[in-house]
């Protein structure tokens, strides 16, 4: 089909964008702008690096690989930490603190994939693998600063009676960290459930498909599903960690 069959896969993807869109307008939900520039960007950004991973196994430059796991953590903070947007707190400490949870996560889930034999020194390995695990580590982040204020306030009540009670720091600390961990690992549980009986994930399906045994194949997949386990209990916890170890806990008035 050529360019026009790309062509064709565009429109038909912007059609169901657009659907969305009308959706968002009908009944004002007020996101049609931010999943439109979305939309372009990442069309965009994957034709880049789609050219960008071809160059690098052509030239096999292995030095520049650690430059792009950099780029993409620090991306992934200025992403993630859009969504911190909190009274109290300091615009810079949103991007800071999603910057060392993020980098110092996945650089441990990336170091287990390494050992492990899953992630290899090359640029078709490194490059994928590096964003599958920042993504996780990106999107478990946005959706803590999503719930961190709203969750705070609702849990207000319930922590104010715990100190009358005489709770301590401890105790309010954990139930707070309890709930907000239990809100934002909803998707990755449910990912982990479905896996192989509601959907077949992308990494093993492209295993397959290059003709790699089914056993190997679920082995990998397995891998990559505990290393996004890791990533959405482990960078949210650090991040709340590094919040209430330099400026504590703040709740919006």
């Amino acid at each position: 089909m050529g360019l026009y069959g790309e062509l064709l896969i565009v429109v038909l993807s912007y059609l169901l964008i657009l659907a969305v869109t009308l959706l968002d307008r009908k009944f004002e939900i007020g996101l049609w702008r931010e999943l439109l520039t979305s939309s372009f960007l990442s069309l965009f950004q994957l034709i880049g690096i789609g050219f960008v991973i071809l160059f690098l196994l052509k030239l096999k430059l292995k030095a520049v690989y650690p430059a792009f796991i950099l780029l993409f953590y620090v991306n992934a903070a200025i992403i993630s930490s859009r969504r911190f947007n909190f009274k109290g707190y300091k615009k810079k400490t949103g991007f800071l603190v999603s910057f060392i949870s993020i980098s110092s996560v996945s650089s441990v889930s990336l170091l287990f994939l390494f050992l492990g034999g899953v992630l290899k020194v090359e640029a078709n390995s490194t490059i994928p693998l590096a964003g599958i695990v920042t993504a996780a580590g990106m999107r478990s982040l946005s959706l803590a600063f999503k719930y961190f204020a709203t969750r705070l306030k609702d849990l207000e009540d319930i922590v104010v009676g715990m100190a009358a009670l005489g709770a301590s720091d401890i105790q309010i600390f954990k139930f707070i960290f309890r709930e907000l961990i239990n809100d934002v690992t909803i998707p990755v549980r449910d990912m982990l459930r479905s896996a192989g009986i509601v959907h077949i994930p992308g990494v093993m399906v492209g295993l397959l498909l290059a003709g790699t045994l089914p056993l190997k194949a679920a082995v990998v997949q397995f891998a990559i599903l505990a290393t996004m386990i890791f990533q959405f209990f482990f960078v949210p916890s650090l991040a709340l960690f590094t919040l209430v170890a330099t400026e504590g806990l703040k709740v919006e008035k």
